[in-house]
C-alpha cells in the first residue's frame, strides 16, 4: 500500500487517528507520528497494516469497530 492509498482509506474510513490506531494496533502516543511517517514515505506501511486497511475498505468490521462519527468538521461547513 502506497502512502497515497493508505491517506485515501484513511479518509474514506472517516476514522479519528485514536481510532484507527485503536483497530492497527498501534499506541495511540505514537500514531501521530506513525501517521505522519507512512504518508510522508519515511517509513514503510507495515503489510499487515495494508492488509488490514484492505479488509476495512472491503467492509470488514470487528465487533470493537468504533461508532460513526457525527459529524466532521469539513461537513459541518
Amino acid at each position: 500500500m502506497t502512502p497515497a492509498e493508505f491517506a485515501r482509506a484513511r479518509q474514506e474510513l472517516g476514522l479519528r487517528n485514536a481510532d484507527l490506531a485503536r483497530m492497527l494496533g498501534l499506541s495511540e502516543a505514537r500514531a501521530a507520528t506513525t501517521f505522519w511517517q507512512w504518508a510522508a514515505g519515511r517509513r514503510r506501511i507495515d503489510p499487515a497494516h495494508a492488509l488490514l486497511m484492505r479488509a476495512y475498505l472491503n467492509g470488514y468490521r470487528p465487533a470493537d469497530w468504533p461508532e460513526k462519527q457525527t459529524a466532521t468538521r469539513k461537513e459541518r461547513t
